[in-house]
C-alpha cells in the first residue's frame, strides 16, 4: 500500500467519522435520535449525556474500523492493486451498517427515555406554518446551470475538433499510483461517454436544486421566527453547495477529456483527480457542522423553549423513514443526518426514486 493510499483514505474517511458520530449535535433541537423533543428537554442532562455517549461510543468504534481497513490495505501489498481496490468499498459499507446499526440502538433508548420525562406528556405540542415561506430565496437560481451546460458543450466541440489527435487507446482507469490499470480502443461512444455522463449529472443536481426550494416546510412553534430564518439560510446554503459541487465535477469530467489529448503528468492528473472529490467532501462536512440540519447551528439561542413540537413519532419508523399516506409532500426534511428524505408512503416519491436509480444505471452503462 502506497503513502498515497494512507492518504487518501486519511483525508476522505476520518471526516466521514467525525460527521457520522457527531451526528445527534447536528439535528434539529427538538430532535434525539428520531424522537420528537422540546428544546428544553433537548439541552437536559439525560439527553445531553446520551449524546456524549454515542459519540465516544462511535469514535471507539469506527477508529478501530479505520485502523483494521489500514491494516488490511497494508497486508494486501504494492502487488495485490485488485484487492487493494476491494477493501475500501467494503469499509464504507461496514461503516454506514456500523452507524446504521449504533444509531437504532440509541433510538430505542431514546424512545424509552421519552416516556419517563414528565414535561414531555404536559408540554403543548403546537404546528406552526408560515404561509409566505416560499417567498424567501430557498434556493439558487436555475439559471447559474447555464455555466454548467456551456462547459458540457465547450467540451463537446472540443472533442470533435480534436478527435483525430486522441491516441488509439484511451486510458479509463489509474490506480493510486498512476499506473493505468484499464483501457479501452478509441471509439466514439468511449470518448464521449464523459459528456452522456455530465448531461446525466447535470439534469440529477437541477432535480436536487428543485427539491431543495419544494420540499416540505419545518417550522418549530417555540421561536418560528427563528426557525424560518434558520431553515431558509439552511436551504440557500445546500443549494449554493449543489451549484459548485456539481459544476466541479463536470470540470474533472472535462479534465479527463482533455487529457484524452493532451496527456498530462501523472502527478498532476492525479492531484487534480483527487483534490475535486476531497473538496466537495470536505465542503459538505465542514457545511454540516457550521449549519447543522434545517439550520439549528445558526444563531442558536443561550435558552431552549418548553414548547413541545408536534408528536409524529409514529409517522417516522426507526426514527429515519417517513411514512404518512396523508402528507401530500414528497420531499421532508431527516429526522437523522444533513438534508431530505422522500415520503416514503408517496407513489410520486418511488417514481422519483426509479427515474434517479436509471440516470445512474445508464450512466454507469455509458461508462462501461
Amino acid at each position: 500500500m502506497s503513502t498515497l493510499s494512507i492518504v487518501v483514505l486519511t483525508l476522505i474517511f476520518i471526516p466521514l467519522i467525525s460527521s457520522f458520530a457527531f451526528m445527534p449535535y447536528l439535528t434539529r433541537e427538538t430532535v434525539s435520535f428520531g424522537i420528537s423533543i422540546s428544546e428544553e428537554i433537548y439541552r437536559s442532562e439525560p439527553v445531553r449525556r446520551m449524546r456524549k455517549n454515542y459519540a465516544l461510543v462511535s469514535l471507539l468504534l469506527y477508529g478501530l474500523l479505520y485502523l483494521s481497513c489500514v491494516f488490511a490495505l497494508f497486508r494486501s501489498g504494492h502487488q495485490d492493486r485488485l484487492e487493494e481496490s476491494i477493501w475500501l468499498p467494503v469499509f464504507i459499507f461496514l461503516l454506514i451498517a456500523l452507524s446504521s446499526g449504533l444509531f437504532l440502538h440509541f433510538h430505542v433508548k431514546m424512545k424509552q427515555l421519552k416516556r419517563t420525562l414528565p414535561a414531555t406528556a404536559e408540554a403543548k405540542s403546537i404546528l406552526a406554518i408560515d404561509t409566505k415561506y416560499r417567498q424567501n430565496k430557498l434556493a439558487v437560481s436555475y439559471h447559474w446551470f447555464w455555466l454548467h451546460a456551456a462547459l458540457i458543450a465547450g467540451s463537446v466541440v472540443y472533442m470533435l475538433a480534436n478527435y483525430d489527435r486522441i491516441p488509439g487507446q484511451i486510458a479509463l482507469k489509474y490506480d493510486f499510483q498512476g499506473n493505468i490499470v484499464e483501457s479501452a480502443a478509441k471509439s466514439y461512444g468511449t470518448v464521449f461517454s464523459l459528456n452522456a455522463a455530465q448531461i446525466m449529472m447535470l439534469l440529477l443536481f437541477l432535480f436536487i436544486n428543485w427539491s431543495i426550494q419544494h420540499s416540505k416546510q419545518q417550522t418549530y412553534a417555540g421561536d418560528p421566527e427563528r426557525s424560518i430564518r434558520q431553515s431558509s439560510i439552511f436551504r440557500h446554503r445546500w443549494s449554493v453547495f449543489s451549484l459548485l459541487s456539481s459544476f466541479m465535477t463536470i470540470g474533472l469530467f472535462s479534465f479527463l477529456q482533455l487529457n484524452m489529448i493532451e496527456p498530462m503528468h501523472t502527478n498532476v492528473m492525479m492531484s487534480v483527480s483527487l483534490a475535486i472529490p476531497l473538496f466537495v467532501v470536505l465542503f459538505a462536512i465542514i457545511l454540516s457542522f457550521l449549519t447543522g440540519q434545517g439550520g439549528s447551528r445558526i444563531r442558536r439561542p443561550a435558552k431552549g423553549s418548553s414548547v413541545q413540537p408536534v408528536d409524529d413519532d409514529h409517522l417516522w419508523k426507526l426514527g429515519v423513514f417517513y411514512y404518512n399516506p396523508s402528507d401530500p409532500s414528497v420531499f421532508v426534511e431527516k429526522r437523522s443526518g444533513i438534508g431530505w428524505t422522500i415520503n416514503h408512503a408517496h407513489p410520486a416519491a418511488w417514481t422519483i426514486v426509479g427515474v434517479i436509480l436509471i440516470i445512474v444505471i445508464v450512466s454507469i452503462l455509458i461508462s462501461i
